[in-house]
Parts: C-alpha cells; structure tokens; sequence
C-alpha cells in the first residue's frame, strides 16, 4: 500500500511527465504526494546568474505545488527543496529521511550532465534504493 510518494522534478518534459504520474498515483492511492527540487550546485557561474536561476527554479517549483494541490484536493501535497551536486543521492536522502514508499522519477533530466539513454539520476535512483522507483518516459 502507498502513502506517501516522492515525485523529483526539474522543470523538463520527463520531470512533467513523472509529476503527472505521480499526481495519478497519489489521487488513486490516497497517497501524500511529495514534491522534490534539488537545485544543484552550480560553482562560480557568477552570484547573479546563480540568484537568477535559484528563483526562475523556485517559481518552477510553485507551479508544480500549484497544480498539484489544484489536482489533489484531498491530498496532503508537501514540497522540499534540496541543495547539493548530486541530485540522486538527495532524492535518495530525501526518500529515507521521509519515509517515502515510491520515488518517481522521469526518464532524463535538464542537469548538467545530459545521458544517452537512460539519464545518469533516474538510472542511480533505481539502482540504489531500496523502496519501489517508477521511471516515467
């Protein structure tokens, strides 16, 4: 039984795919939906640059909460943001820390490292946890 699902988002079109699923997932199961961001460290790309994209990913991030509480009226819907450079150990964190009972992931990602088939978070993910991943094409 599901309860809780973590859903890691991105602001990409496989991130808005896994998102749509899991809103699914949660509005079938009854399930809390939880809305990750982890905003990756971007190194010395410059403070403006750095602030710029830390609030065009916020509001990203408020669109996603937005349309899921719309879509979820009766679902504890929740959102944390995450700081680090690596985003799957922090969805992986994040998953333990908690309690999560299904991660959602979308295929590839926008990260700094772009993957040839299956993208480098999506593929860690399922290869290190130890809960059920669902990988959203």
């Amino acid at each position: 039984m599901m309860s809780k699902i973590l859903v890691a988002v991105d602001g990409s079109k496989h991130a808005d795919k896994a998102f749509e699923f899991a809103s699914y997932l949660a509005k079938k199961t009854d399930a809390d939906l939880l809305i990750l961001h982890v905003f990756e460290e971007l190194g010395n790309i410059g403070y403006s640059i750095s602030k710029e994209i830390e609030r065009d990913d916020r509001k990203m991030l408020q669109r996603y909460q937005a349309r899921a509480k719309k879509a979820l009226a009766h679902t504890n819907v929740g959102v944390i943001e995450s700081r680090g450079s690596d985003a799957a150990e922090e969805i992986l964190k994040t998953a333990k820390n908690e309690d999560i009972d299904t991660i959602v992931v979308g295929s590839r990602g926008i990260g700094k490292t772009k993957e040839f088939l299956l993208g480098s978070i999506s593929y860690k993910v399922s290869h290190y946890a130890n809960r059920p991943v669902i990988i959203v094409r």
